[in-house]
């Protein structure tokens, strides 16, 4: 290995934790501070002090370790959830992705044909403004230390199925700038979609107690450790194959790991070993090489739009979360919270974004709209998120425990 890659490495992780600890010092979850490193790393201030670090921005090593980072990251937080809680957030979770779609995404629509779009521009657009950034959103509900609430499976279970839809929806569009679009085409991506899920489910109702009796035969965490990744690998490799991303396959694997490993002593051992590596390395190396992507350059001359499209991605998901969480019976300031959380994008807009790129849907200026425009959102998501969960908090809104089963914080001190 190159020795440049080893300081760049050592550049990103050091400037990420050490932001990451200066904003957990406000009051603000360190994803903030991993976002900022990434800025200020990145081509638009240091790169263009030191030309040195141009070939930190396009080193494959370090996008395949972010690549790596996002399944670690999914299948930790996997880990950390209630199947059970999750399940009975659906329905309310569903009715809430539902119109957290429908609106930003009509809104969206209504701004890019203002501005001149049209087309498959258009059509991913308001796609775009729709995202909820599933792994960017269980973080910063990590870093703030709610797993344990209806409010956050309430809004996991939102992000999911939101995801899922847009999924489909961003097949769809790709597939047709290649060549047209029949109902086949539709047909065989949403059986990829559905095999995956019915796979995994009996995956999870067949093979969850000869996994269990190997983790018990298992005197080591580290052991123990290598079998969870290896499942969570073959599972995010069956999602690739099947037209998910690869990352809702290891979060799946992540819940059914968590019914099969509780209880046993060396599973404590496993948390341990996943919360360092995630954390402390691969995790911040992903959300660090976000920043690298925001490009202030591309987007000087399109201020009036880039205003307008983050308006509407921000207020629309906002809205449209917030009316059926209401509807729901959720609180006022905990439907504002909810609302919050579903208008952050990061990761899935990122990904969204390069795939249209890519394939020639979006040009540059385009592009670069979308990056700064889910960064902003993310930025603004946990700090909106946080005021008004705390107030619905201290109105007796949300209660100790989560719908599904109550549960010990298994990751103190993360």
């Amino acid at each position: 290995m190159e020795v440049s890659i080893l300081v760049y490495v050592l550049l990103m992780i050091a400037t990420a934790k050490a932001l990451g600890e200066a904003v957990s010092r406000i009051n603000q979850p360190s994803i903030i501070g991993e976002l900022l490193a990434g800025i200020i790393l990145g081509p638009f201030i240091l790169g263009k002090i030191f030309s040195e670090l141009g070939s930190m921005y396009s080193a494959t090593f370090l996008g395949d370790l972010a690549d790596l980072g996002i399944l670690f990251l999914m299948l930790f937080v996997g880990l950390e959830f209630s199947l059970k809680g999750i399940l009975a957030s659906s329905w309310r979770g569903a009715l809430i992705a539902g119109m957290g779609i429908a609106i930003p995404m009509v809104l969206g629509a209504f701004v890019g044909a203002i501005f001149g779009l049209g087309g498959k521009e258009l059509v991913f657009v308001a796609i775009a403004v729709s995202v909820t950034a599933l792994p960017v959103t269980i973080r910063i509900l990590k870093d703030l230390d709610v797993m344990d609430t209806r409010t956050s499976e309430t809004i996991i279970s939102a992000a999911l199925i939101t995801d899922l839809v847009l999924l489909f929806a961003m097949g769809i569009v790709i597939s047709s700038g290649r060549e047209a679009t029949s109902i086949s085409d539709v047909l065989v991506l949403a059986s990829g979609f559905a095999g995956f899920f019915v796979l995994a489910f009996l995956i999870g109702k067949y093979a969850v107690p000869y996994i269990y009796r190997l983790l018990k035969w298992m005197r080591t965490g580290e052991a123990a450790f290598a079998v969870a990744v290896g499942i969570a690998m073959g599972f995010a490799v069956i999602a690739q194959v099947m037209g998910l991303p690869s990352f809702i396959g290891a979060f799946i694997a992540g819940l059914i790991l968590r019914e099969t490993g509780k209880g046993l002593k060396v599973w404590v051992r496993v948390e341990d070993i996943l919360s360092g590596v995630t954390l402390g390395f691969l995790a911040p190396i992903f959300f660090v090489l976000i920043g690298f992507s925001v490009k202030f350059d591309a987007v000087s001359n399109a201020l009036p739009m880039l205003l307008a499209i983050t308006s509407v991605a921000i207020v629309g998901k906002i809205v449209g979360s917030f009316i059926p969480a209401r509807l729901l019976g959720h609180g006022e300031n905990e439907s504002m919270a909810i609302g919050s959380m579903m208008m952050g994008k990061g990761a899935m807009e990122l990904v969204f974004a390069r795939l249209a790129f890519e394939e020639g849907l979006i040009d540059d200026q385009l592009f670069s709209l979308l990056v700064l425009m889910a960064f902003v959102s993310t930025f603004l998501a946990p700090i909106l998120f946080r005021r008004f969960f705390n107030q619905a908090a201290a109105n007796g809104e949300i209660g100790p425990e989560p719908v599904g089963e109550a549960r010990p914080d298994t990751f103190p001190g993360t």
